[in-house]
C-alpha cells in the first residue's frame, strides 16, 4: 500500500523520504496536488493539518498525510504559531528579526504535527515538539522561515547551521511525531 503525502516543501519531501521511506520502509506518493488544500485558521497546527488532510482525502479518495509545523514565541503571546508561513510570506525572517531584536523573551517552542485522514473519516493526528530560543540573528543555508534562527534548547546554532552539518540530525529537533505517526501506520495500516 503506499502512502499518499501532499506537500509543495522541498525540506518536508526530504524529511518523508529520510524518516518515513529510508528509516521504516513506508511506501510514499508525495504529491504537489493539482488543487488548493485549504488550511484553516486554527490555534494550533494539528487542527490545521487535520483539516488539511480530511479535506485532501475527501477530495481525491485515497487515505492521505499532510504535516504542518509552526512557531510558537512567548515574546508574541504565541504566535506566528500555524501562521509560520504567512509569517515568512508577508514579512521574511530578515524583516521579522529587526522587529524582534530588543525583545529579552525569546523563548520559543517550534511544534511539528502529522496528520492522517480516509475518505470520509476523521483524522489522526500526532503532535511532536521542542523548545528552544529566537536567535539574535539568522544563521545557516539548510531551511525555511524558522530554521534560520530557532535554536534548539541546549543547541548554539540554529536549525539551519545543524542542517548544513548533518541534514538527518536536523530532524531530531522537530519532535516524535513523523516517528508516532510512522509506528501507528506500520501497526493499524499497513498490517
Amino acid at each position: 500500500m503506499t502512502l499518499v503525502y501532499l506537500t509543495t516543501n522541498k525540506f518536508k519531501v526530504r524529511e518523508a523520504e529520510m524518516v518515513l521511506g529510508k528509516q521504516y520502509g513506508i511506501e510514499l506518493e508525495i504529491i504537489n496536488p493539482d488543487f488548493e488544500i485549504y488550511e484553516i485558521q486554527a490555534k494550533t497546527c494539528g487542527e490545521v493539518a487535520g483539516f488539511s488532510a480530511q479535506y485532501a482525502a475527501n477530495k481525491i479518495g485515497k487515505p492521505c498525510l499532510k504535516s504542518d509545523t509552526g512557531l510558537y514565541l512567548e515574546m508574541l503571546g504565541g504566535l506566528p504559531g500555524p501562521y509560520n508561513a504567512y509569517f515568512d510570506k508577508q514579512i521574511g525572517y530578515e524583516k521579522f528579526l529587526r522587529m524582534v531584536k530588543d525583545e529579552k523573551n525569546r523563548k520559543a517552542r517550534l511544534e511539528h504535527c502529522f496528520a492522517y485522514c480516509e475518505p470520509g473519516k476523521e483524522p489522526v493526528i500526532f503532535i511532536g515538539e521542542t523548545t528552544g530560543t529566537v536567535a539574535q540573528e539568522a544563521r545557516g543555508h539548510d531551511g525555511r522561515w524558522h530554521d534560520f534562527f530557532f535554536v534548539p534548547d541546549g543547541e548554539t546554532k540554529t536549525l539551519a547551521e545543524i542542517g548544513d552539518e548533518d541534514p538527518i540530525r536536523k530532524n531530531t529537533f522537530f519532535g516524535t511525531a513523523i516517528h508516532d505517526f510512522a509506528k501507528w501506520y506500520k501497526k493499524n495500516i499497513e498490517k
